[in-house]
């Protein structure tokens, strides 16, 4: 489970790219060890990579797993395409194949972080902070699409020319819900 702090770190990741062990214990008051276990704590979740001084943050490949792994919400092959990586409260991960399953098993277990890859850019994004675009014409695998991007601006121009709605995390979720008459979903408006 990361605490507070190293989610802070990852967000810093998500908007910097790589941080320092220096540049840790300066922002958080915290001494060299600390920032040495939160760096690995990071690194252990598969979200950083260790480097000379410091951590950056994983690629969307290496954030995946390896091609003959299975999405644990719907059994498809995982893809470095759109990885959604979802970090639960023991310690443990789960990976989906694309955002649509990586937001539908957001509300099956005690989540800690989640992150998905930008459609557009391929960085791993905090999903807290994302915009996902649902029901696009664009279909990464499972129906309906669901795409994940770093900010509203982008989703909306994507949105232009291949359709859909643009939500933040809740209302994806809700709509998702809707859409396919899950128990727990709210009747709509």
């Amino acid at each position: 489970m990361l605490i507070k702090r190293q989610q802070q770190i990852l967000e810093r990741l998500q908007t910097q790219g790589a941080i320092s062990f220096d540049e840790m214990r300066s922002l958080f008051s915290v001494s060299t060890a600390t920032a040495y276990r939160d760096a690995k704590m990071l690194v252990k979740s598969g979200l950083a990579l260790k480097t000379r001084g410091g951590v950056k943050l994983s690629p969307p490949a290496a954030v995946g797993v390896p091609p003959a792994s299975k999405c644990f919400f719907c059994g498809a092959p995982l893809s470095d395409r759109a990885p959604f990586v979802i970090q639960l409260q023991d310690g443990s991960q789960r990976r989906a194949c694309c955002p649509r399953c990586g937001l539908m098993a957001l509300r099956l277990s005690p989540v800690a972080t989640a992150v998905a890859s930008d459609f557009l850019y391929g960085r791993m994004v905090n999903v807290c902070q994302a915009t996902f675009l649902v029901g696009s014409s664009v279909d990464l695998c499972c129906v309906p699409s669901v795409l994940c991007f770093s900010n509203e601006a982008d989703a909306r121009r994507f949105q232009t020319s291949f359709g859909g709605q643009v939500y933040d995390l809740e209302q994806s979720i809700a709509q998702l819900y809707r859409l396919m008459a899950l128990p727990g979903s709210r009747p709509a408006a």
